[in-house]
């Protein structure tokens, strides 16, 4: 774990939808700091730009969680000055001094995660870091979060487990195929529909799957509204 963060201090939660995002934001709440909202990066197509989830749900599953949702559309080539604008955004509304970041290990991560808060004058927190990484998917399924898998790496892991939610069973395969059971290396993304600080699940409804490149990614959508 790394804190940079005082106890109390306005935080937002860097938010993907998937099951580090969601850790951190239970961890950082355990270390007293102040979640006042998620911020999710998202593209002109309206899919988000970590997991490939569509806007409305990440909109709903804030709502589940009880907390207001920045989306900031970017390219991967506007990224950085899109990540400074939103923070201007926050810094003005939620009068946030730092963020939450899910990276767990990789390097290169953290030293992007350090240059552009440094950048823009907030500290950083980093829940998971050098967590192992089985751990962080079995913390995740003993504190009661219920991750969907959404996509995965279609060379590399079993479609059967698409549309799955993420269990020991899941876990010891990846293990077993020498694979990171949390994704690390975007061999899986993850939606969480359910768990602590939820205060209803997320519904959704399963549609086809799209196939892009070596990845698979199963559709999702909300229920009509009656």
């Amino acid at each position: 774990m790394v804190f940079k963060s005082n106890k109390g201090e306005s935080v937002f939660i860097s938010w993907s939808g998937g099951k580090d995002s969601y850790l951190s934001l239970l961890l950082a709440r355990e270390k007293d700091l102040n979640v006042v909202c998620l911020l999710s990066f998202v593209g002109a197509d309206g899919y988000s730009r970590s997991h490939g989830l569509k806007t409305n749900l990440l909109k709903e599953q804030a709502k589940a969680l009880g907390l207001p949702l920045h989306l900031e559309e970017v390219t991967w080539e506007s990224y950085e000055a899109g990540f400074e604008r939103a923070v201007r955004v926050l810094r003005e509304h939620y009068s946030i001094t730092g963020g939450v970041f899910g990276d767990i290990n990789l390097e290169e991560h953290r030293q992007w995660v350090e240059k552009m808060t440094d950048r823009c004058q907030i500290n950083y927190n980093l829940p998971l870091w050098l967590m192992e990484e089985r751990a962080v998917s079995e913390e995740l399924i003993k504190r009661g979060g219920k991750a969907l898998i959404v996509a995965i790496r279609s060379d590399l892991i079993d479609r059967k487990w698409l549309g799955r939610v993420m269990d020991a069973d899941y876990i010891n395969y990846c293990v077993d195929i020498g694979i990171s059971p949390c994704g690390e290396g975007g061999e899986a993304h993850t939606l969480v529909v359910d768990g602590p600080s939820f205060h209803q699940p997320l519904h959704y409804i399963t549609g086809s799957v799209r196939q892009k490149e070596n990845r698979s990614i199963l559709d999702l959508s909300l229920p009509p509204t009656s």
